[in-house]
């Protein structure tokens, strides 16, 4: 019978590898863990004792050995618990030879004797495959890396106290010391303060200007939270969005939001701001105008702060779309309360798939629940219920419970109240095909100007003035419920984009600053949008701002130098010729003539934005144009426009990008976390966003498809291994 000594201590081994060590020094030969019924050439394995001595169990070292019992007591000896070399043990040799060998032993877990030593390791690439690389065990970059892989991935902190957690790094480096949630909560914070470091210096050597979007939240914690993000083009010309703060507020009212933006912007030393991405709440003008006035102060504004706010685009898209779908409700509600139906049990949901097979209808996505108040997800809900249009019906005549549960009983019923208003019906369908591809326009702009990782504010002219000219198209429809429908989301598009007062100039700007598509460009698509008096006025202030702003730019790359302004050279052109001597009527106009080509037309006179403006357009159809490459490649000949393009094209339309840190404080800040003070919540959110190098968010819930293909996959796999049993 084969015992161990044991301790309670868990940096003690108390099972044995399997292996047997053939060593010729031994005389003995053990086997860890072997039942008495083995068999061996080798004489049968010695017992351990159950425990040593008294005065032996002093030293540490008797955790890490086993005394043999069956020999002579002068040849006593002890096993390493690690690689089972028998050790002299005798009281004669002390304990000293004992703790060399486990200096020595090459599978002792915890020799860190050399701490230099480094083992090889394949490492993969970014480009693709691996590298053969050097790798050196260091507890602090293992506890900063533990750290972030909980930031990143949105874990809870008791994480590291999970039975299968601990196992598994023990398994996989021993020498790791696990931190308690405590300790992990303060390396959390940590990382998150040099992070956070890290960046305020990088903002002090940041030569462009800095565009923000700001969006209030309330968690289930009944706390109002600001997220600030941050929007800038580096020197390299890539387009970066950094979540800045994401910090409590005692309400939404403007002022309250302001003084926090700045007290933001104070700590991060920021003062260089163009542009402020808000939605349209009225608390945001009161914001707005006492950032303005803040900016001010501090000289960072660029034209006294006149284009400071801009009005998130998919905000107001939203509200439009959503009053031309007011007529449609009772249809969209129908749809809608079909789907929660089939999604509101797995039983339900089986009935449904069956009525599907019956139908024949082959696809392999799923109906889809909207948000209400979002209807690009009505869209996709829509979208998704037509494709099962017939299995719906089919389910009116197998389901009673389907049509009992979503009818009204009589018109006292209660359940009218909660949008309980019958199955939906062959027009509601109608309705739905109709209005699909009118939808389906306006999903693909909000799409293209919710991007937070590439430039929108080009594009951002070409969608909207786009969706006011398809709007009068509908509005001459034939079919009645179109033009309606077209009609009132008409008169909400003219609330905000009808009005020129409430146009941020700098999103026109952005659309000249494309190549592809320059001023003239720029104002052919004012005269289509607006009526000639109103579209002459708008493109005066174009070219006025244009001009304005590289006037503005040209004094701050050259400070000391008087620079010409664009409208001191129309200036130039107005000039009398009276001190010229003339000779009549031809030599008047001779000298005219002279005047004008040695002041405008002269290549030495032009100004980059003169040059920039008559060079051949690119093509607008070229797949592989970029707009920011191409002011990299080009920044050397443009070098006051190419500071120009680095603010603007910065400019997001959208709160998008502020928007979706809710999303990641949802899942931060669920039922099971809602004790989280705000400062952890802000180290965890801000954290999460610097060191994330994806820019996809995180999906924590596998998908139905998902689920049901990987047990049908279990399934099959199960079968196969009773076949072969």
């Amino acid at each position: 019978m084969v015992q161990m000594s044991s301790t309670g201590d868990n940096t003690a081994t108390t099972a044995a590898s399997p292996n047997v060590d053939h060593s010729s020094s031994m005389d003995p030969k053990i086997v860890a863990g072997a039942s008495e019924t083995e068999t061996s050439q080798v004489p049968p394995p010695p017992t351990f004792e159950t425990k040593v001595s008294t005065k032996s169990s002093r030293s540490w070292v008797w955790e890490h050995y086993a005394v043999v019992i069956g020999t002579e007591t002068k040849d006593k000896k002890a096993a390493c618990n690690y690689c089972h070399q028998l050790i002299a043990c005798a009281s004669k040799n002390g304990t000293t030879s004992l703790s060399n060998h486990l200096h020595r032993c090459k599978k002792y877990p915890y020799n860190n004797t050399d701490k230099r030593q480094k083992t090889l390791e394949f490492k993969a690439k970014e480009g693709g495959g691996k590298a053969l690389t050097t790798h050196m065990f260091d507890q602090e970059s293992c506890r900063r890396m533990l750290a972030r892989m909980v930031i990143i991935d949105e874990l809870p902190f008791k994480f590291v106290e999970r039975e299968g957690f601990l196992d598994f790094c023990q398994f996989m480096q021993p020498r790791f010391e696990m931190p308690s949630r405590r300790t992990l909560t303060r390396d959390c914070h940590k990382l998150f303060s040099d992070e956070k470091k890290s960046l305020k210096a990088y903002f002090e050597t940041l030569s462009s200007r800095i565009c923000l979007t700001t969006d209030a939240w309330t968690s289930i914690q009944n706390l109002n939270y600001l997220c600030l993000t941050a929007h800038f083009i580096d020197d390299k010309w890539k387009l970066h969005k950094k979540i800045l703060n994401f910090c409590p507020i005692t309400s939404h009212a403007g002022e309250v939001i302001g003084r926090t933006v700045e007290k933001c912007l104070l700590d991060w030393k920021i003062s260089k701001v163009l542009t402020v991405t808000v939605d349209n709440a009225s608390s945001n003008d009161t914001c707005l105008q006492y950032l303005r006035r803040r900016l001010i102060n501090w000289k960072g504004t660029v034209l006294n702060g006149e284009y400071l706010h801009m009005r998130c685009a998919a905000h107001v898209l939203n509200l439009t779309v959503r009053e031309g779908l007011k007529d449609l409700e009772d249809s969209i509600v129908r749809i809608r309360s079909a789907v929660r139906y089939v999604r509101s049990s797995p039983a339900r949901a089986q009935r449904f798939k069956s009525c599907i097979e019956k139908e024949r209808i082959e696809s392999k996505s799923l109906v889809c629940l909207d948000v209400e108040t979002r209807w690009n997800s009505t869209f996709l809900m829509l979208e998704a219920a037509l494709k099962f249009q017939k299995a719906f019906e089919l389910l009116e005549t197998v389901d009673s419970k389907y049509v009992e549960e979503l009818t009204p009983q009589s018109e006292n019923d209660t359940r009218r109240s909660s949008k309980v208003r019958g199955v939906p019906t062959e027009m509601d369908w109608e309705y739905a095909k109709d209005l699909l591809p009118f939808l389906q326009i306006f999903y693909d702009s909000t799409v293209k100007i919710s991007g937070s990782c590439y430039v929108t504010g080009n594009v951002y002219m070409n969608e909207i003035f786009g969706i006011g000219g398809l709007l009068n198209s509908f509005q001459e429809s034939d079919d009645f419920g179109l033009s309606t429908m077209a009609g009132n989301m008409k008169k909400k598009y003219d609330k905000y984009w009808g009005n020129m007062e409430r146009i941020n100039i700098l999103i026109l700007i952005a659309v000249v600053l494309d190549p592809r598509h320059k001023l003239s460009y720029v104002q052919w698509a004012i005269d289509e949008a607006y009526d000639p008096k109103n579209a002459e006025m708008l493109k005066v202030k174009v070219e006025k701002v244009l001009h304005s702003l590289f006037d503005f730019y040209s004094a701050e790359k050259s400070p000391h130098k008087e620079a010409i302004s664009q409208n001191q050279l129309r200036e130039m052109d107005k000039m009398d010729v009276d001190a010229i001597t003339v000779k009549g009527a031809s030599d008047y106009m001779h000298a005219k003539y002279s005047q004008k080509t040695d002041t405008l037309d002269s290549t030495h006179n032009k100004t980059e934005l003169d040059i920039y403006l008559m060079e051949m357009k690119e093509d607008f159809h070229s797949p592989n144009f970029h707009i920011l490459d191409w002011w990299r490649d080009n920044a050397h000949r443009f070098q006051i426009l190419a500071a120009i393009a680095r603010d603007v094209l910065a400019i997001p339309v959208s709160t998008v990008a502020s928007e979706s840190a809710f999303s990641t404080g949802g899942r931060v800040l669920d039922s099971f976390r809602s004790s989280l003070t705000p400062r952890m919540v802000e180290a965890i959110i801000c954290g999460q966003d610097w060191l994330r190098k994806g820019i996809q968010p995180i999906d924590l819930e596998e998908s139905i498809t998902e689920l049901e293909e990987m047990e049908s996959g279990l399934t099959m796999e199960h079968s196969i291994i009773n076949i072969e049993d």
